[in-house]
Order: structure tokens, then C-alpha cells, then sequence
């Protein structure tokens, strides 16, 4: 059974890196309270993003990590043109002009399109409780 953050990474590693790196700022934008974390580069904020993904866990934690992800992600993919502005842009905006991610509609169009098919597979929250699920199965029957 593929594991639900390996399906994500394989998603995310698969966007224009432009993308990777305003995706995972705007995560940790979102979810630290640490204003020096939100002061941090993009570049930071993706290696930062990547390795807490990745990082190994016990599964009620795996599942809740998948779960925060595609909310947040769900809000920045699926409201991209609200949180541009006027909605006629096809880029994202952050405060730092420097921080500016141009997609064409049809790269866009993509990104929506693969978001939404990950989040019906594996992100679903049938799969991700199934995959908890048989998770703790084989922890328990490993002891």
C-alpha cells in the first residue's frame, strides 16, 4: 500500500519548483506562530517543509500531518485567483515582490487537475484512514 505522504512528495516533487518553494512558504506561513519562521526565505521554507514531511512518525500522526497538508493546500491550489487579487491573475502573489509565481492557465489547469486527482486517491479520507488503519494492524502484530 503506498503511503499517503509518499503519493504527496511524489505530487509535490513533480511541480515547477517555483511553485515547491511558494507552496511550502505559504504552509509555514499558515501554520507557525513564530514570526521569525515567517520572515523566512522560500528556499528555507522548502527544505524545511520537505524534511517534516518526510520525516518518520508513528501513524495517527502520519495521517493527521496528510490531513493538515491538504487543507492548507486545498485553501492556496483551489483559491489561487482570490489570493492573487482581482482574479484575473494566473500567478500568486506574496508580500515580497521577489516571491512572485507566474503559471500559464494551462500549467494552472495541471496543478488543479493532478491536486484534485491525489486528493480522490491517495489523500482521500478513505485512503488515508485505510492506510492508518493497516498501519497500526502491523505495528501491533510486529510486537
Amino acid at each position: 500500500m503506498k503511503t499517503p505522504a509518499a503519493a504527496f512528495v511524489h505530487w509535490f516533487d513533480n511541480q515547477p519548483g517555483t511553485l515547491r518553494r511558494h507552496l511550502a512558504h505559504v504552509f509555514r506561513v499558515c501554520t507557525t506562530e513564530e514570526v521569525s519562521q515567517m520572515a523566512a526565505m522560500p528556499d528555507e521554507s522548502l527544505a524545511v517543509f520537505r524534511h517534516w514531511v518526510i520525516k518518520l512518525d508513528f501513524p495517527l500522526r502520519l495521517a493527521a500531518k496528510m490531513f493538515y497538508i491538504r487543507a492548507v493546500f486545498d485553501m492556496v491550489i483551489l483559491h489561487h485567483d482570490e489570493i492573487a487579487g482581482d482574479g484575473s491573475s494566473t500567478g500568486m502573489v506574496s508580500e515580497k515582490s521577489d516571491n512572485i509565481v507566474q503559471l500559464s492557465t494551462r500549467q494552472w489547469q495541471n496543478v488543479i487537475h493532478t491536486w484534485k486527482n491525489l486528493r480522490q486517491s491517495e489523500l482521500s479520507d478513505t485512503y488515508v484512514h485505510a492506510w492508518t488503519s493497516w498501519m497500526i494492524k502491523q505495528q501491533k502484530e510486529s510486537k
